[in-house]
C-alpha cells in the first residue's frame, strides 16, 4: 500500500497508483551528486487534493512557486523525501513531479561564486595580524609565501619577495594576503543556507587546517572583505572537487539540511553486508569493467611560472597497466583545485604568479583556487604548505592524494557488473544504504544503483540493481 503526503498530509490516490524510484551509489559519480529520482505520478481530481494543492485548477487562483515537501511511504515504511511541484492540472486532476532538488539545495546561493558572495561579510583590515593564527577558530591567516613575481614588473621599495613577509615581530606592510580557512567557509555559507556539513572530513585533524590560498592584498583596501579572498567557484563546485581531491563520499539529506562528508575509502571497506542471496532472480546480465584505471589530476595554473615544468609531485597520477587490466580504459579525474609547488630548499610554498594589487601594473591577475595546509609558526615564521602531518595535497609522494584512492582503484581493476532484479520488501528499501554491500551467492558486490517500482501487487518490490563485485 503506497501512501504519499505532502506537507505531512496524506493525498487520495488511484487505485492501483504505482511510483518508480531510482537511486544512485554517489561513491561511483564524480562529477555530479546524484540524488533519488521518482518519476512524476498523477493525483486525481478530489476536494482532499484540490485543498492540499492549493486549488490551482480554479481560473482565479493565480501560480505561486511552491514546493511541497512529499514523503512517499510503502506499508509504513518511509521510502523517498523530497520536493514535488505542479506540472499541470485537467480536469482529472494533477499532474505532479518529484525531486530531491539536490541541484537547488542551496537556494539562490547554488550557482553563486564564493568570490562573489558579499553576504559572507567583512571586518575592517587588521593593523597588526596574528601571526600564530588558531585553525580552530580563526577565520583566516597570514602565511609567509614565496612569490618574487607579485608585483609583475612594478619596483616597490622595502619588499622582499614574499607574501605576508613576517620579520618574527610584525608583518611587512606590503603584499599582505589574509587565506581564509576552508572550515570558517563552510561554517558561514551554512549559516547562510540553514545547512550543515559534517562527516570525517571534517573530523580529520589534518583537513581542519586547509586554507584557500589566494592572491588579493590588502594593499588599498579598507576592509577586508572575505568574498575578495574567495575563488570564482560556487560551493557545491567545491564541494566536488574535495570529493575528487580526497575521494569523499557525499551524502545530502535534503529533510534536515545535513551534508555528510565522509571518506569513500572507508565506505569501500565497510564490512556490513546484506545477504539478498533469496531475494535474488537467478539469471542475470554480466559485463566486464573495461574503464578499469584511474587518471588523477587537477588543473595547474597556467599563470603560475613556478608549474612549468610541471613537479613530478604534481603531475596526473594513471595507475599502471599490467596484465589483469591490459585493454581497459582510464577513468579520468581531475579536479578544479590545486595547490602551489614547495622550495626544498626554505620549506615554504612558492608561486611565480603576480598578485592582485593596485601597485601591480599589470592590471587584473586571477588565482585558480588552491589548497594549503595552515603549519603555524615553523622556526618563528607562519608557514603553509601543501603537506601536513599524515596528509599531502601533492598526487605524488608521502601521504599523496592517490593513496585515498588505492582501495577504489583494486576495486576498479578487479570488478564486473551484475544486472538482476530483486524481491525486496518496504524494509528492505527503507532501511538500504548504499554503505552497505550485500552477498549473492557466495559472492559480495556493492550496489551500484537501484530502480524498484513502488506499489506492485503483493509482499514484495520487484528492484532492479547494477551489482559491482567488490
Amino acid at each position: 500500500m503506497i501512501d504519499i503526503r505532502l506537507d505531512g498530509e496524506s493525498v487520495d490516490m488511484a487505485p492501483n497508483t504505482s511510483l518508480t524510484l531510482e537511486r544512485w551509489n554517489p561513491l561511483l559519480e564524480f562529477e555530479k551528486v546524484p540524488g533519488s529520482r521518482v518519476y512524476g505520478f498523477d493525483l486525481p481530481n478530489t476536494p482532499r487534493n484540490r485543498a492540499l494543492l492549493g486549488y490551482f485548477y480554479e481560473p482565479q487562483v493565480g501560480y505561486t512557486s511552491r514546493k511541497f515537501r512529499c514523503e512517499k511511504y510503502v506499508y509504513g515504511q518511509l521510502q523517498e523525501q523530497g520536493y514535488v511541484m505542479i506540472q499541470d492540472v485537467k480536469p482529472s486532476g494533477f499532474s505532479l513531479y518529484f525531486t530531491q532538488n539536490l541541484g537547488e539545495i542551496f537556494g539562490d546561493r547554488q550557482n553563486q561564486p564564493l568570490a562573489s558572495m558579499l553576504e559572507l561579510g567583512q571586518e575592517p583590515v587588521p593593523v597588526a595580524p596574528v601571526a600564530a593564527a588558531n585553525h580552530l577558530t580563526d577565520r583566516y591567516c597570514f602565511p609567509t609565501i614565496e612569490n618574487p613575481a607579485f608585483y609583475g614588473n612594478a619596483a616597490v621599495a622595502g619588499w622582499g619577495g614574499l607574501m605576508n613577509e613576517y620579520s618574527g615581530v610584525a608583518y611587512n606592510g606590503y603584499a599582505r594576503v589574509p587565506m581564509l580557512f576552508l572550515r570558517w567557509v563552510y561554517q558561514q555559507f551554512g549559516n547562510l543556507t540553514g545547512w550543515s556539513f559534517t562527516g570525517g572530513f571534517w573530523q580529520d585533524p589534518d583537513l581542519a587546517r586547509l586554507i584557500l590560498y589566494n592572491t588579493y592584498s590588502l594593499d588599498a583596501p579598507s576592509a577586508l572583505v572575505y568574498a575578495n579572498h574567495l575563488p570564482a567557484l560556487t560551493l557545491p563546485q567545491l564541494t566536488m572537487d574535495l570529493r575528487k581531491l580526497f575521494n569523499l563520499y557525499l551524502e545530502f539529506d535534503v529533510r534536515r539540511n545535513i551534508c555528510t562528508m565522509d571518506f569513500g575509502a572507508d565506505v569501500l571497506a565497510g564490512s556490513e553486508i546484506l545477504d539478498w542471496t533469496e531475494k535474488a532472480h537467478p539469471e542475470h546480465v554480466k559485463a566486464p569493467e573495461l574503464v578499469n584505471r584511474l587518471e588523477l589530476s587537477y588543473a595547474l595554473d597556467s599563470n603560475d611560472a613556478q608549474l612549468k615544468p610541471v613537479p613530478a609531485a604534481m603531475d596526473k597520477y594513471t595507475t599502471l597497466e599490467t596484465a589483469a587490466n591490459e585493454g581497459g580504459s582510464v577513468l579520468p579525474i581531475q579536479a578544479r583545485v590545486s595547490t602551489l609547488a614547495t622550495n626544498a630548499v626554505s620549506g615554504r610554498a612558492v608561486t611565480s604568479q603576480a598578485g592582485q594589487s593596485p601597485l601591480n601594473k599589470e592590471g587584473k591577475n586571477d588565482s585558480t583556487a588552491k589548497l594549503l595546509f595552515w603549519n603555524g609558526l615553523v622556526g618563528g615564521e607562519p608557514r603553509a604548505t601543501a603537506a601536513h602531518g599524515a596528509r599531502s595535497l601533492y598526487w605524488h609522494g608521502a601521504n599523496s592524494l592517490a593513496g585515498a584512492y588505492s582501495g577504489f582503484e583494486s576495486f576498479k581493476a578487479n570488478t564486473f557488473s551484475i544486472t538482476k532484479l530483486v524481491y525486496l520488501t518496504s524494509a528492505d528499501l527503507a532501511l538500504f544504504s548504499f554503505r552497505k554491500k550485500v552477498h549473492i551467492k557466495g559472492v559480495t558486490y556493492l550496489v551500484g544503483s537501484m530502480k524498484a517500482v513502488l506499489g506492485s501487487t503483493g509482499p514484495t518490490i520487484p528492484t532492479e540493481v547494477q551489482l559491482w563485485r567488490v
